[in-house]
């Protein structure tokens, strides 16, 4: 079930979010996402609009917007990851948007894999000095299936 989460699901979130950017961004070293654990607990998720999809009480993954169409986080809990899960979620909250942005690193070959399939597009790259990393800004609008140039190899 795909639902909206309070503040009593917070602290779930938290530790979804720190256990799977660890291992999802193993070309960051692990401080970093534990220093950005207060931030994203005092100021990302309250300002953000939080879908959780819980199963048998148990938060298995979740989806945070900002701005209502910029998503912020996606993440499935490594062991449910595959199991169509961030399908589910990002389903759910493009029912009523016409068009959505994201940022991923380009390192993260699995999630951006995921992204391409689901129809964003890499419209630009920047180089995120904190991590010392790549981040692309992917794209996606309701019907339209080009429009954006090849960057990354499986962009269509």
């Amino acid at each position: 079930m795909i639902r909206k989460a309070n503040t009593a699901d917070f602290e779930k979130i938290l530790k979804l979010w720190l256990e799977s950017s660890v291992k999802a961004h193993s070309f960051i070293p692990s401080e970093y996402w534990g220093q950005m654990l207060p931030t994203i607990r005092d100021h990302y998720l309250p300002q953000s609009n939080t879908y959780v999809y819980e199963d048998k009480r148990q938060i298995k993954g979740f989806i945070s917007l900002m701005d209502n169409n910029f998503i912020g986080a996606l993440f499935v809990h490594p062991l449910w990851q595959r199991s169509r899960i961030g399908t589910k979620l990002l389903r759910y909250v493009r029912r009523r948007r016409p068009n959505m942005s994201l940022r991923v690193f380009a390192q993260n070959k699995n999630a951006l894999r995921f992204y391409q399939s689901q129809g964003f597009k890499a419209v630009s790259e920047h180089y995120d000095t904190f991590t010392r990393s790549s981040e692309l800004l992917m794209a996606w609008a309701q019907g339209c299936f080009s429009g954006y140039s090849k960057v990354f190899a499986g962009d269509s």
